[in-house]
């Protein structure tokens, strides 16, 4: 699971200062990223109930976050290019930690006022273990859509420019534009190169925690949702719910329904002109 400090370090990537590098703090069997996060405060740890034999800790990545994966976001209530631009033109002045905390809070609140949510595509980093030296089986994990409803023709999708290298997205992915969204192994390995995880079931313990990197998609539509480990110990089964920290759904919606415009260094925005793969967000 990638752990991220609050403060951990400054870095710049594609021009912009990022707040907390991965302090990458792994056991054995672990999978760890090793790329930067940059934003708001990462949500904390989340606990699944105190009658469920294991808990959970979850972080979704910075949709702004280019180094990571991240696609941009989509406003749902689109502001003016030049107001958007103003905000996101404040992070050409930040130099320092506190500056940065600043803006990234100050941006999330803009895209609140706005309805911005995650372009295209979550990264939801998930990792479970158990309670005990017992051993858990995670017998599946599921997307639970909560909302789905059409993309705004007057959306407007905004990213950074640029990227900042292997983001070590290991990975399963779920279309949200199906009946019924259902995790798919795609790709990749952990940092010591062993293969994670390609299915389930899936034993955990308190020693050996499993880590999953989730990349709910849409191509269509505006989808809110949660995630539900189906587990069971001892004879007993169960299911834990996951939503963000703040107790929110996740939320996608796709880039396809405006114009759409990365933002380059020198404080202009650009045109996008690649679209998603329908079929994989991931594919070329």
């Amino acid at each position: 699971m990638k752990s991220y400090s609050t403060v951990a370090a400054l870095a710049l990537c594609g021009g912009f200062l990022l707040l907390g590098c991965s302090t990458n703090e792994c056991s054995a069997g672990s999978v760890c990223g090793n790329s930067n996060a940059i934003g708001p405060t990462p949500t904390g740890d989340s606990k699944a109930s105190d009658t469920a034999p294991l808990a959970f800790t979850v972080d979704e990545v910075n949709p702004w976050d280019s180094c990571d994966g991240g696609a941009g976001m989509v406003f749902l209530k689109p502001p003016a290019l030049d107001e958007a631009a103003a905000e996101l033109g404040r992070n050409q002045a930040v130099t320092t930690a506190d500056e940065s905390v600043a803006f990234w809070k100050r941006l999330e609140a803009f895209g609140n006022d706005h309805e911005a949510v995650a372009a295209d595509y979550a990264i939801i980093h998930l990792s479970v273990q158990g309670k005990s030296a017992r051993a858990v089986t995670v017998k599946n994990i599921a997307v639970k859509p909560q909302e789905t409803r059409p993309l705004p023709k007057s959306s407007l999708r905004l990213r950074y420019a640029g990227g900042c290298g292997d983001a070590n997205m290991s990975r399963f992915a779920a279309n949200l534009d199906k009946k019924t969204p259902a995790l798919e192994f795609k790709d990749g390995q952990n940092d010591q190169g062993k293969m994670r995880a390609r299915g389930f079931p899936v034993q955990v313990s308190e020693s050996d925690t499993e880590n999953f990197v989730i990349v709910p998609f849409t191509s269509a539509g505006v989808h809110r949702f949660t995630l539900s480990i189906e587990w069971s110990s001892d004879g007993v089964s169960g299911t834990t719910e996951v939503r963000r920290n703040d107790k929110k759904e996740f939320a996608v919606a796709s880039g396809n329904g405006g114009p759409q415009y990365f933002y380059a260094q020198d404080g202009k925005f650009n045109p996008l002109t690649g679209r998603m793969n329908p079929d994989d967000p991931f594919a070329n």
